[in-house]
């Protein structure tokens, strides 16, 4: 009796290990379904950029890829872009996390845009002031910071809420931060495309399915079509080419019908500096003014911005001081 059990317990024990294993894919099978595919867009997410992505907002946060991974040749880093952000490999060796790089931050200066920092407010539950940055966030922007990841996410605010002209010709209310850009529509907020702007164009092409590359790929050479396009529209400097300490023209349309519009010039290295005094819009909300450069001015590519102050409507009109 006791041997009888001994052999069911033996063929019992073979046939668990056959339902188990025969269960299980291949190592080879792995290895091939560890990337996932996505015909929209034609490109494979893949390793630890794939888990981060499904485990921290997937498709609602972050978009599609629009690239593969490749080694960026600014800094050696490993990256992927997607819609909405920039994935990072960060450390190496045994201590390597995935981090989502500051395309917020990246688009103002890719567009020579920069917002000045304003004065405190008190905290509630609907407002909040960050010290970091400068800035405010509030209502229905400061509802989905609060639910969809936060500071870890999306990082500071850049600006305040704006109105900005997208590609689409509308207008909107957005606020942008060191990881997004926010954008109203309607009562819902949504993320704007930053990552498929900034993506290198080499890196876009999509790739046909069942063949991901076997590694990260280099970055490759750039063309013109990586160039940012300037997403304001209706605005310019005149002369938009100028020595230090001369007398330029700012000419803008779009702004409310005698619109009081704040004016400031963002410089080359990242600061920013305000005129000190308004334009008003004309009746037909077109502004015409003259500013003046100073005599040592930083050489490079500036900008001067118009915010209209009832409007929030952004205008950004860039230009270059050579000698």
């Amino acid at each position: 009796m006791s041997q009888r059990r001994g052999r069911w317990t033996v063929a019992l024990t073979l046939l668990a290990l056959v339902l188990l294993f025969g269960a299980m894919p291949p190592v080879a099978g792995q290895a091939q379904t560890s990337k996932v595919y996505f015909s929209q867009t034609g490109h494979y997410v893949g390793g630890a950029f794939r888990t981060f992505w499904e485990n921290r907002g997937s498709l609602a946060i972050f978009g599609f890829p629009v690239s593969e991974e490749f080694v960026q040749k600014s800094d050696g880093r490993l990256v992927q872009y997607f819609e909405r952000a920039r994935f990072e490999q960060i450390g190496s060796g045994n201590t390597t996390f995935v981090g989502l790089g500051l395309i917020g931050t990246d688009y103002l200066r890719a567009r020579s845009l920069g917002f000045p920092r304003v004065a405190p407010v008190t905290n509630t539950s609907t407002q909040r002031y960050f010290p970091e940055t400068g800035h405010t966030l509030n209502g229905a922007f400061k509802r989905y910071w609060d639910g969809k990841g936060s500071l870890s996410i999306f990082g500071f605010p850049l600006s305040e809420e704006i109105t900005e002209q997208l590609d689409d010709g509308r207008n909107y209310t957005v606020q942008y931060f060191e990881r997004a850009r926010f954008e109203l529509v309607g009562s819902q907020v949504r993320l704007g495309l930053l990552g498929s702007v900034l993506v290198p164009c080499q890196r876009r092409p999509g790739l046909p399915p069942n063949s991901p590359p076997n590694g990260p790929l280099p970055e490759g050479a750039t063309s013109e079509c990586n160039a940012i396009p300037n997403a304001v529209a209706n605005g310019r400097v005149y002369p938009d080419v100028s020595v230090p300490g001369t007398v330029l023209g700012f000419e803008a349309r779009g702004y409310l019908p005698n619109e009081p519009v704040s004016l400031w010039l963002n410089l080359p290295n990242g600061t920013t500096r305000g005129l000190p005094y308004q334009a008003i819009a004309g009746g037909d909300g077109y502004v015409l003014i003259g500013f003046r450069t100073e005599a040592n001015d930083l050489i490079g590519q500036w900008s001067l911005v118009g915010q209209g102050t009832q409007s929030g409507r952004v205008i950004l009109a860039p230009f270059r001081l050579q000698r």
